[in-house]
């Protein structure tokens, strides 16, 4: 049996029982749908998962990525794989039929990402950045670059990246030096990108590179980037590949953690022979690449999530088959299970609340998606797309974060094994760890969530955010059960609301003393969301117990977010409050005092 691990209850108690699913199909776009078939996608990629994806994680990191002749290969079995998520719809679940998608709601990408990226975290980075990528060419390009591209990058013909960060510019978009020169009725594309995941690969028939380039004479700045596409192998008028598009992959980077999957440095137009096109408007790059980089944001978090997960399912199995050491409180005799020492259960309850927590909220901001992104103009919409806005940067900087965290004590809970490469926890370890770099890192983010987020549309998405944790929170705050921890959330959300205001406000009079700030107190917003998200669970649980249904599984869910609210909760305030301190070490201190 693999090592890829997930409860399927606890995923059909949020999508059926939290978020009820189901009510997706009232929206225009999914009225031909229905909840069965939506239970028979998690089903099949479940499925899928577990018995075809699971064993690439061993494969790929035995095999990794070999760099010969300055090409790249990967493991057979990674090709396979490959192909049969573009030959089965699983690269385009989600999108338009025109284009060869399957149609499904957009949380259902969300869904099988999980799944995927808990299975082989390396392996699902190609599917996922070929389906962004083509996205972006459906939702941009002219008609017949949509024709050319798409159908063939959903079928797993061919693949796609996103190509950002250069040597010098990094996170600084800015300064990107890659230049466009205007050839007819295409580019000649001319520069360098480092750090592109699946730049160079044998696993598709062709490597479709979204790329932000200046045209030539632009001006400097951001606002000033053109987003373009531009192939490995150039495109005949007939759809067939032609010659080589002079993209060379100069090298593959030696990472920690992801080894078999290729993270490439590309030159492009070395040889002046490398053509591009023009993917939406010009100069307006950086705002079309937003929706690739908000979805591998997105996906980060997904991530981060998924391996938290599985690493918890392999702490919890471990825990309750590993005898050792006796009962300190002696109520039996010879050696216990490690599942009864309490230390070891804390740790396996904290890793279960902050799995179902990060789930729950990550399944929630996806369902918010398909809102805002269907429903139709008005109010409504606006509120969840508000919503979406706002969560962004929470999922993608939280789940990292946390994800690495609950990795991190699922291998303290096979004590010396977990340190060895006969337990898959190392790997969980060391591949978990990069999300928190990628798509910007999170201290970039909660500048986001802190800066932009709190002012755009006179603080829309603030406001939608805490309308609805605020709301929840009236109408539960007596109940009978779970009431008093439902108060414990409320008065840190009213704190963390008034905190986030002051922080605002020094945003414009003190920005440095500011962003200091800003990284504790959007991990302040994860920890209430993820406290929401658990007690709404909580209170479903309860309703069921209290009528007569409940067995253990329903007492978990109430266990897991009354002891997320009374350990995590009193920390919360105490960092909310470490927000608006007056001291300014961190700015002020001296570079020759670090």
């Amino acid at each position: 049996m693999g090592h890829f691990k997930v409860n399927k209850k606890d995923i059909f108690f949020i999508l059926k029982h939290q978020l009820k699913y189901g009510s997706l199909c009232l929206l225009e776009r999914y009225r031909d749908l229905n909840e069965k078939m939506f239970d028979m996608v998690v089903n099949e990629a479940l499925n899928l998962a577990q018995g075809f994806v699971d064993p690439l994680q061993e494969i790929g990191e035995k095999w990794g990525v070999k760099f010969e002749g300055g090409k790249v290969f990967c493991s057979p079995e990674f090709r396979n794989a490959f192909k049969l998520f573009g030959r089965d719809g699983w690269i385009a679940t989600s999108r338009d039929p025109e284009y060869g998608g399957q149609g499904f709601p957009h949380m259902m990408r969300i869904v099988v990402n999980d799944f995927m990226y808990g299975a082989c975290q390396a392996f699902n980075m190609a599917p996922s950045l070929t389906h962004g990528a083509a996205h972006l060419i459906e939702s941009f390009a002219s008609e017949e670059l949509k024709r050319c591209y798409v159908p063939k990058m959903f079928g797993g013909v061919w693949s796609g990246t996103m190509c950002l960060t250069e040597p010098d510019a990094g996170s600084n978009l800015g300064g990107i030096q890659t230049i466009a020169y205007r050839e007819g009725n295409h580019f000649k594309i001319k520069g360098s990108k480092i750090f592109i995941s699946w730049g160079d690969h044998d696993l598709s028939e062709n490597i479709i590179h979204l790329l932000l380039a200046r045209i030539e004479g632009a001006p400097e700045g951001v606002r000033r980037i053109s987003l373009f596409i531009v192939p490995k192998f150039r495109v005949n008028p007939d759809g067939l590949i032609g010659d080589q598009n002079d993209v060379i992959c100069e090298r593959v980077e030696e990472k920690l953690g992801l080894h078999a999957s290729p993270t490439c440095e590309l030159n492009f137009g070395s040889h002046d022979g490398c053509i591009g096109y023009l993917c939406g408007d010009e100069n307006m790059g950086l705002a079309h690449m937003f929706q690739m980089m908000n979805a591998a944001r997105i996906n980060s978090g997904v991530s981060g999530m998924a391996l938290a997960s599985t690493a918890y399912q392999n702490a919890l199995g471990y825990a309750k088959m590993r005898v050792q050491g006796g009962d300190i409180a002696g109520r039996r005799e010879g050696g216990v299970r490690i599942m009864d020492h309490p230390d070891v259960r804390r740790m396996l309850l904290w890793m279960k609340a902050a799995v179902e927590g990060m789930r729950s909220m990550i399944y929630t901001g996806a369902y918010w998606s398909d809102f805002a992104l269907e429903m139709s103009d008005g109010a409504e919409k606006r509120h969840y797309q508000n919503l979406v806005d706002f969560i962004t940067p929470i999922i993608k900087a939280c789940c990292s974060e946390i994800g690495f965290r609950v990795c991190e004590t699922a291998l303290q809970c096979f004590g010396g094994y977990g340190y060895m490469k006969d337990y898959p926890l190392e790997q969980y370890l060391r591949d978990v760890k990069i999300l928190s770099l990628y798509e910007g890192t999170n201290g970039i983010q909660s500048m986001d969530l802190l800066g932009r987020k709190m002012r755009i549309n006179d603080g829309a998405p603030f406001k939608a955010f805490m309308t609805e944790i605020e709301e929840f929170c009236e109408k539960n705050i007596n109940h009978p059960t779970l009431g008093k921890e439902v108060e414990s959330l409320s008065v840190v959300v009213k704190r963390l609301s008034e905190v986030a205001m002051g922080m605002s406000n020094t945003s414009k009079s003190d920005p440095l003393q500011w962003a200091s700030n800003t990284y504790p107190a959007l991990m302040c917003f994860g920890d209430v969301t993820m406290a929401w998200r658990l007690l709404d669970m909580a209170l479903i649980a309860q309703c069921i117990i209290d009528d007569g249904g409940g067995d253990a599984f329903y007492v978990g869910k109430r266990m897991q977010a009354t002891y997320f609210i009374g350990v995590t909760l009193p920390l919360t305030m105490a960092r909310i409050d470490t927000c608006l301190r007056e001291g300014r070490e961190i700015v002020e201190m001296p570079e020759d005092g670090f």
